[in-house]
């Protein structure tokens, strides 16, 4: 039995195919990524870039899918693949490590995508992700604020600019209004932000604070945004 039957039972031969034929981005292998990514991996995606930095540390285990106290101190992009190879030996995964940002874009392929995922959380960086694809025509779905929420039923797929009381989605809004971009799928929470109840300070240049997490709604947008890459491919309606 391979292990597409059951999905071809959903879908029909012909759309594994494709799928089998299709080239997606994922930036970011994070708590979102990590679960889109193995999403597509297990849906037969024959080709998958992975950009991503960062090894895992102890604080990834709450939430990322990918993340084992075995894994902890190895890149992300190396676990990646090696979870790939243990669910599906045929695919293909290309690891970018590198800290993606519109500086170094040309050192990414942007033009071998049929599909590309942003699962970052870096404005700077989903802004030149967006642009790029918007350059050139490749369709796109980004992640928006996953951080101090609870409840994974309030997850949905729709538009930037139908999106309300998410602060990154009036940061992205703003700057894509600047680049003449109109509409952008996106994932995002409509639960309201939950106050932590202390802070935890970031080492990351990008980052003041550290938002709280926990297990349900980072790998519930992931597997929407692997969805929506889906959907996309297969021009399902």
């Amino acid at each position: 039995m391979d292990f597409t039957q059951r999905t071809e039972m959903l879908l029909g031969k012909e759309a594994l195919e494709k799928l089998a034929k299709s080239t997606v981005a994922v930036f970011g292998l994070g708590g979102v990524g990590g679960a889109c990514f193995e999403a597509l991996v297990r849906m037969g995606i024959g080709t998958i870039h992975v950009i991503d930095a960062d090894a895992f540390n102890e604080s990834n285990l709450n939430r990322q899918i990918l993340s084992t106290r075995e894994n902890l101190g190895r890149l992300k992009v190396d676990v990646a693949e090696e979870r790939a190879r243990s669910i599906n030996p045929e695919a293909k995964i290309i690891k970018h490590p590198l800290f993606y940002l519109p500086e170094n874009a040309s050192q990414i392929p942007f033009d071998a995508f049929d599909f590309v995922i942003d699962a970052i959380d870096t404005v700077s960086a989903k802004v030149g992700i967006i642009q790029t694809c918007h350059r050139f025509g490749i369709p796109m779905v980004s992640c928006l604020g996953c951080g101090n929420r609870l409840d994974p039923s309030k997850l949905i797929r729709t538009d930037l600019f139908k999106t309300q009381g998410d602060p990154l989605a009036k940061v992205l809004r703003k700057k894509c209004r600047e680049l003449g971009i109109d509409a952008l799928p996106v994932v995002c929470s409509t639960e309201e932000p939950i106050k932590p109840q202390f802070k935890v300070e970031s080492d990351s240049p990008t980052r003041r604070d550290v938002p709280g997490s926990a297990s349900f709604v980072p790998p519930a947008a992931g597997y929407l945004l692997a969805y929506e890459a889906v959907r996309r491919l297969l021009e399902i309606a």
